[in-house]
């Protein structure tokens, strides 16, 4: 592999053969400038022709950050559900082109990875910076599986994804509240009650349909034993408005044990849309739901959110988001020192390091009752032995 440096006025610079146009076969040469002394151009020259010997090095191409986003997302999106994909749309749009989109993708160092995490911190809440910088990480990954550079640059580039506190209620104050909803709130009532009482999504809830509530006599117990199949949710998103969608991922899909308490509930409501179905007539759009409209519209799930604050306000309990009863049930199960494997595959998660990462809080405490635990047994198991002299 031949190079030269030489000198062009106070600066130096080198220039190295790199191989032959495939098409015309001409000898194609890399020319580079700006350094010091003869030395930097020494190294960087000695560098490049390492890397043509390793096959590492890349040509420089003049695609920029702007267009190689928009057609990594146009090939990506496809991989996504609507509402993420809708994300990932707004987040390129709105942060990363306008950051780095003017730049050349082989021109992004380091440094622009600090900058970026600089500015959208500044402007960003912590949680949502973080996933601005992984979608970007994502699309510089595309560009080295591209060849279009060796590495990617912001593999170094951390923004700690800070940990949101996980408000919950005690028992007395779910009571509280669900007694007081089921005075005001009949219909809301079921639906908040189903939340507390089984960890499912709103979106999941809103998606339940009569099919998916599926009871079975067990004759070892001779009990009949109820579940809820969890296999559609509803979604939202600019595109596509209100919809039946399927649950997010394999483990989502999940088969959900509930009591005669929620059963009941479910069952109520049933009968009432089939009331209702009869009223409406060919009216009544039937899309075999449990909780809709009375019409059997589907129900917006951010419908949910201005009554679910109006009864916290009336009950007097602490306010929490509607999400944070599916937080709530996962922590009164931990509590009860349930098996965090089963408090898992009831909130679908695909992994019990995921519930116990969610809810270190509460695996603290259990950790306490444990440690106590511990210390009372090996104190008492070591009092009826002597220690030999």
């Amino acid at each position: 592999m031949r190079g030269y440096v030489r000198k062009r006025g106070n600066k130096w610079s080198y220039t190295v053969d790199v191989g032959k146009d495939p098409i015309t076969g001409k000898r194609k040469q890399k020319t580079k400038g700006g350094y010091d002394t003869e030395k930097e151009a020494e190294a960087a020259l000695n560098e490049t022709i390492y890397e043509l010997n390793k096959g590492l090095y890349v040509e420089p191409q003049k695609i920029i950050m702007k267009d190689f986003a928009t057609d990594w997302y146009d090939g990506y999106k496809h991989n996504l559900r609507t509402t993420t994909s809708e994300q990932y749309d707004a987040k390129i749009k709105k942060w990363i082109i306008p950051i780095l989109g003017h730049y050349k993708v082989q021109d992004i160092k380091p440094v622009h990875g600090q900058m970026m995490i600089k500015r959208l911190l500044t402007e960003l809440k912590p949680n949502t910076a973080h996933k601005v910088l992984a979608i970007t990480k994502m699309i510089l990954t595309y560009a080295v599986d591209l060849e279009i550079i060796i590495k990617n640059p912001f593999t170094k580039t951390t923004l700690k994804n800070p940990k949101r506190d996980v408000d919950t209620w005690d028992f007395d104050d779910l009571q509280h509240f669900l007694k007081v909803t089921k005075r005001y709130e009949p219909f809301y009532y079921g639906i908040f009650a189903v939340a507390a009482y089984t960890g499912l999504r709103k979106g999941e809830i809103l998606g339940l349909s009569k099919s998916s509530v599926v009871s079975e006599y067990d004759r070892k117990s001779r009990k009949t034993k109820h579940k809820i199949i969890v296999k559609q949710s509803v979604a939202e998103t600019k595109e596509k408005g209100v919809y039946l969608d399927k649950v997010k991922t394999p483990s989502s899909y999940r088969h959900v044990a509930i009591d005669s308490f929620i059963y009941t509930i479910l069952d109520e409501q049933i009968k009432k849309n089939n009331e209702l179905k009869l009223k409406f007539g060919p009216d009544y759009q039937d899309n075999d739901l449990i909780f809709c409209h009375k019409d059997g519209v589907i129900f917006r799930p951010s419908s949910l959110n201005r009554p679910f604050r109006r009864m916290i306000e009336r009950s007097g309990v602490p306010y929490i988001r509607f999400h944070d009863l599916r937080h709530t049930h996962a922590t009164l199960l931990l509590e009860m020192n349930t098996n965090p494997k089963i408090v898992a595959d009831r909130l679908g998660h695909s992994s019990v390091k995921i519930t116990l990462d969610t809810y270190s809080h509460t695996s603290v405490d259990m950790q306490m009752d444990i440690a106590d635990q511990f210390s009372t047994m090996a104190r008492k198991t070591s009092r009826g032995r002597d220690v030999v002299k």
